[in-house]
């Protein structure tokens, strides 16, 4: 084996001890039998998912999750967030990325603006729109923080769609557009065909960004919020206990699951 394979192979390791070591930590922390983190674990249990719920005990960093009515309230919020920003970011990145494929005045400028989502600092994000809301009396809702997110996901997912698509895609519509075809019947028998798994892949990318979003949306939000806004208001008030451990798994789950079913199409569409 060559050196800078080796190389190449230590270096891919460490990569991965940096990048997946904490959530490792985290999802075997969350089997701990004591509620104080402590390392090595004292021995495994399902009771921080699953528990008797205890009477005598109100403290929400030790009620288990499946009790914790606030919890699951804060799940349905993130659900329904997460889906709507990924319907937007698969509309707004479609529709910004076959635009921006023509010669179009001001093309180059209005590419990098559209970056501008996620090179922005979140927190001047949140910031300017929760006074931008103020100055124009605009009562704040999930809206907000859809459309924090959607601008948010949407710079990562153009990106994602403008890095795989086909060249010769519109070669095809000139082609089809030539033999006098309507525009409506090109998208929807060669262009989308053709997209359908970038389209796809950026509405999972716009769900993943909004489901662990953060900075931004803790400015605009009333009420529960999201799970990630929950648990940080929590652990800010309550005890760090091995139920916050335990709810943090299920975000990385869901999280996870979300990257390969992402991975698993890209590669489908690479093929």
């Amino acid at each position: 084996m060559k050196r800078t394979d080796i190389l190449a192979r230590v270096f891919m390791v460490l990569v991965f001890v940096v990048l997946y070591l904490p959530t490792i930590f985290l999802i075997a922390l969350s089997f701990n039998t004591s509620a104080k983190i402590t390392f090595p674990i004292q021995g495994f249990t399902l009771d921080w998912y699953a528990g008797p719920l205890k009477p005598y005990e109100m403290n929400p960093s030790y009620i288990p999750i499946i009790h914790d009515w606030q919890f699951w309230n804060a799940v349905m919020i993130s659900l329904r967030v997460s889906g709507i920003t990924a319907v937007l970011t698969c509309g707004l990145v479609t529709l910004t990325a076959l635009s921006l494929r023509y010669r179009l005045v001001g093309r180059d400028i209005l590419f990098y603006i559209f970056l501008l989502g996620f090179v922005t600092p979140g927190v001047l994000v949140g910031l300017g729109n929760l006074l931008l809301f103020r100055i124009l009396d605009i009562t704040i809702t999930e809206w907000n923080m859809i459309a924090l997110d959607t601008i948010y996901a949407s710079s990562f997912g153009f990106i994602l769609m403008m890095s795989r698509f086909d060249p010769d895609l519109m070669l095809y519509e000139y082609t089809a557009a030539a033999l006098r075809v309507g525009p409506l019947r090109v998208f929807r028998h060669i262009t989308l065909p053709l997209i359908k798994w970038e389209v796809l892949s950026a509405g999972i990318l716009g769900f993943l960004l909004s489901w662990g979003e953060l900075i931004r949306s803790l400015w605009v939000v009333r009420g529960t919020g999201t799970v990630s806004i929950f648990l940080f208001v929590n652990l800010g008030v309550y005890p760090l206990t091995t139920k916050w451990f335990a709810a943090g798994t299920l975000l990385a789950v869901v999280s996870i699951a979300g990257l390969m079913v992402m991975a698993t199409i890209l590669s489908r569409g690479a093929k």
